[in-house]
């Protein structure tokens, strides 16, 4: 098996967690490929070789390690795009809910990995486009009002029918990944990550008779601000655009999914117990 490895070089732990790893890997006899920025951090005698841009990276392994947080898988998924390469996740961040194996744990997995002994998942990734700009994300596309006070009127149609008209800061359009992000904080629902579905959820809405829908992923949602000013189309909190409103925003599924590496051992609800306390007894902290 061949492994590429993609970091955050500004981690205070990355130097021990990717010598530890390319020890672990050589010792197992696994080739393995060092994205280049991280070429400074090397301790050990990896050949120059190995070490590589990231698009040689994709052509060359079977599975990406992404060293950081959830930040840096989603720049991980990002760079691999299309080529569908499942991404490892090692969480050297705060809450890692896509990096969920923590440094101590990433021997063991890893050699589980290299026994064939973990599961792959397909996430979706969601589009949008406006004015012949197109955007990818996958966990949230978000349409706000862009350094102003003002809120924005904006109207959401879904497989051309009309849903809902109503004023507010924005919409965030959010896959089922994303349901634990941006849309969450927003007052969205937590949706499992394997669900074909996206979530719409208003920023601050000037009103108490909207509140998030779910709808099936399989139809386009198209988006309408109407009134003059300046509206932000952004994904992931990476890629943004600003646009003059009136403007019309086209959101679907993308045609590729993201691949996760995930641990047989572990569950989704396990992951939200730990991560988000979820269900704990405040009174107990």
């Amino acid at each position: 098996m061949k492994f590429g490895i993609y970091g955050n070089t500004g981690k205070k732990d990355i130097s021990v967690v990717l010598n530890k790893i390319t020890s672990y890997l050589e010792k197992k006899g696994q080739k393995y490929f060092i994205e280049s920025s991280l070429s400074r951090f090397i301790k050990n005698k990896t050949p120059m070789s190995q070490i590589c841009k990231i698009s040689e990276i994709i052509k060359k392994c079977d599975i990406i390690i992404s060293l950081g947080g959830d930040g840096t898988f989603l720049r991980s998924a990002r760079k691999t795009g299309k080529a569908e390469i499942p991404i490892l996740g090692i969480n050297l961040g705060n809450l890692g809910f896509m990096a969920e194996i923590s440094p101590e744990q990433a021997e063991e997995f890893l050699g589980k990995v290299i026994d064939g002994k973990y599961k792959v998942y397909d996430l979706c990734v969601i589009s949008g486009i406006c004015e012949r700009q197109k955007i990818f994300g996958m966990n949230e596309i978000v349409i706000d009002k862009c350094n102003s006070i003002k809120m924005i009127d904006i109207e959401i149609k879904y497989k051309k029918e009309s849903v809902v008209k109503f004023v507010a800061d924005g919409v965030i359009v959010s896959t089922p990944t994303g349901s634990t992000g941006y849309s969450l904080s927003a007052g969205g629902p937590i949706i499992s990550p394997y669900s074909k579905v996206f979530i719409i959820t208003p920023i601050c809405p000037h009103t108490l008779n909207f509140r998030p829908i779910i709808v099936p992923d399989d139809g386009e949602i198209v988006i309408s601000t109407t009134k003059k000013g300046k509206v932000r189309f952004t994904s992931d909190g990476f890629t943004s655009t600003i646009h003059s409103s009136p403007a019309v925003f086209k959101i679907k599924k993308a045609d590729y999914n993201i691949k996760i590496v995930k641990d047989l051992d572990k569950t989704y609800f396990q992951t939200l117990n730990t991560k988000l306390l979820w269900g704990a007894d405040s009174r107990k902290f």
